[in-house]
């Protein structure tokens, strides 16, 4: 059976699964080069069939991320009693239907909706419109390595659900979704994260991780505001009243106004910052307090979902679930065994999500196809590789060893463009379109920044270290301690004391590092690589960042690789088994 995944909006996106198993995942920014492109995924698509070998014709469903059902119960100013133009009748009808305030039928509430598109030549083709939470949802349970768990989903907003609270269980034979809390919007975390990040001078929805790197540099001054101004108090039992409880006097983000803050928060906090401005210390205490507050929240959620579920394990997804400082809390903090977080947290992973929701939720199908990894998207064989660098006229070398090659390189000095297998699906780079280098001398960072990445100097890099000796350098969490606990970089932890010393380029202000667990069998090139490095230096880490510019999507193709190769101060590219250094540099 197979079921294309669309998801239509911020980070649009195109999946394919195949009796269950994600062949085909990829967001539309890495063919259009547009970063958070929101337009039609029709290039992901394309794509996505013709890996899995299938055209459209050959697909049994479609499944959205969304579903307009549940904005069409009701009635309200803005739909018209006559229509304007034919294909209004495609909203027109199921809006009318479903009015859960309009006589004489009184209306009903719908969760999922479905169309059926008759084609010439085939059997009908099924279009499943999915909540957008539980697409969330489904993509952050159906990969993870649990046979049940809870389930936390906190984003901006779907269709209404800001934050959702539930779990997967197994049911007589069957996966069933339980659902236990829902708050609606405007009670949105994410949409006041990203109404302060604008206000920072940073774009919502983009610069939400800058905030993130920016908390550690400011002081505890406005922390007990934004404690009351999400209505988390930690004196207070998790259980009484509401999760979290927004309040909308400090925010605009229900308004079509430039600000999403209000003119309270202006008053008592200053106006926003310009973009490219400095930031003083007042922007450093309030991306704090914004930072802290939302830790507060999630882990309060945590308790609340793990004392209802009594399951020792929960998986994460939506927007919020991104943010890896608050994740490494959870994970060390919270009350759960362990935490699975989707590394396509946000709205590029509902297409998937929309699938496996299809599959599993629809369906009722058990089989299940767990990740341990998320590179689902484009690859590139030897001879494409060698195909591009001809175009461009370039001369290579092919090393015998890559990874003991590549490990040298580093220990050199040398920044490197890593180009390997297939591309990750989610914002994070993981082992195949990566920036790396020596993650020993603290001023590697800048030198980073200035010749490549020109990011603002307050964020940090990230380390890839090998799972093995991940427990020897990070404070991990201990019944986590000697597995692959993070491969997908989505937590931050502690960096061991006596390890900063080694670790000066990927320590944080707080002594904290995003790092990501590479085991041998997750990915065996990877692990060479840094055992290699380690091997020559006595640290098994890299420093590891994603292969592109400030402002430009993860590059997608060995052209798009040496193009950013040959535009910045990058010294080697290694595009699949091909080695590019610049003049002046030994092979």
């Amino acid at each position: 059976m197979h079921i294309l995944g669309i998801s239509f909006g911020i980070d649009t996106s195109a999946a394919l699964l195949r009796d269950g198993v994600t062949v085909a995942a990829a967001l539309e920014e890495r063919f259009t080069r547009i970063k958070h492109d929101r337009a039609w995924p029709g290039q992901a698509i394309r794509w996505c069939l013709a890996e899995g070998g299938i055209s459209l014709a050959d697909v049994d469903s479609i499944a959205f991320f969304w579903n307009p059902a549940l904005q069409l119960d009701f009635p309200h100013g803005g739909r018209s009693n006559t229509y304007r133009h034919h294909g209004d009748y495609l909203h027109m009808a199921p809006s009318w239907l479903l009015g859960a305030l309009r006589a004489p039928l009184g209306g009903i509430s719908s969760g999922h909706m479905t169309q059926m598109i008759h084609l010439d030549g085939r059997e009908p083709l099924t279009i499943h419109y999915v909540t957008h939470h539980r697409t969330h949802a489904a993509a952050a349970f159906f990969p993870s390595p649990f046979q049940e768990a809870a389930v936390l989903t906190v984003d901006g907003y779907g269709e209404r659900a800001a934050t959702t609270l539930g779990a997967w269980r197994m049911q007589d034979g069957a996966y069933r979704y339980e659902a236990i809390e829902q708050l609606d919007f405007p009670q949105s975390l994410g949409a006041v994260y990203a109404a302060v990040t604008g206000w920072l001078g940073f774009r919502p929805n983009d610069g939400e991780g800058k905030v993130m790197g920016l908390a550690p540099y400011g002081d505890d001054r406005h922390v007990w505001r934004f404690l009351k101004m999400l209505g988390v108090d930690p004196e207070v039992d998790p259980h009484d009243g509401p999760a979290y409880r927004v309040d909308p006097t400090w925010f605009a983000y229900t308004l079509d106004t430039p600000d999403r803050v209000s003119a309270r928060f202006v008053e008592v906090f200053g106006p926003g910052r310009a973009p490219e401005s400095p930031l003083d210390d007042n922007h450093k205490a309030v991306a704090h307090a914004l930072q802290r507050a939302t830790e507060e929240a999630l882990l309060r959620m945590a308790r609340r979902l793990h004392d209802r579920t009594d399951l020792p394990d929960l998986v994460m997804a939506g927007g919020v679930a991104m943010n890896s400082a608050a994740g490494g809390r959870l994970a060390l903090e919270g009350p759960f065994r362990d935490v699975w977080i989707q590394p396509a947290a946000g709205d590029g992973g509902t297409a998937v999500g929309a699938a496996l929701h299809v599959w599993h939720g629809l369906e009722g199908r058990t089989e299940r196809h767990r990740w341990i990894n998320d590179r689902f998207g484009p690859s590139f064989d030897a001879e494409a590789c060698r195909a591009a660098l001809r175009r461009g006229g370039w001369a290579w070398t092919e090393p015998d060893d890559i990874a003991a090659d590549t490990a040298a390189a580093l220990v050199r000095g040398e920044l490197v463009g890593w180009f390997q297998g297939r591309a990750e699906l989610g914002m994070r780079a993981l082992g195949s379109r990566c920036i790396l280098a020596d993650p020993r001398k603290a001023e590697n960072k800048d030198v980073l920044n200035a010749r490549v990445k020109f990011r603002e100097p307050f964020r940090p890099f990230a380390p890839s270290v090998i799972a093995e000796a991940a427990a020897g350098l990070f404070e991990l969490p201990e019944s986590r301690s000697s597995d692959d606990c993070v491969p997908f970089m989505q937590k931050v932890f502690v960096v061991r004391p006596e390890a900063r010393a080694q670790l000066g380029a990927v320590t944080h202000i707080d002594g904290t590092a995003r790092l990501q667990t590479v085991s041998a069998s997750g990915d065996p090139l990877y692990h060479r690589l840094i055992t290699a490095f380690g091997e020559l230096t006595g640290v098994p880490v890299v420093l590891d960042t994603s292969f592109n510019v400030r402002g430009e999507p993860i590059v997608g193709t060995p052209d798009d690789a040496i193009r950013c190769w040959a535009s910045t101060g990058l010294d080697r590219l290694v595009l699949g088994p091909c080695v590019l250094v610049k003049p002046g540099l030994g092979a």
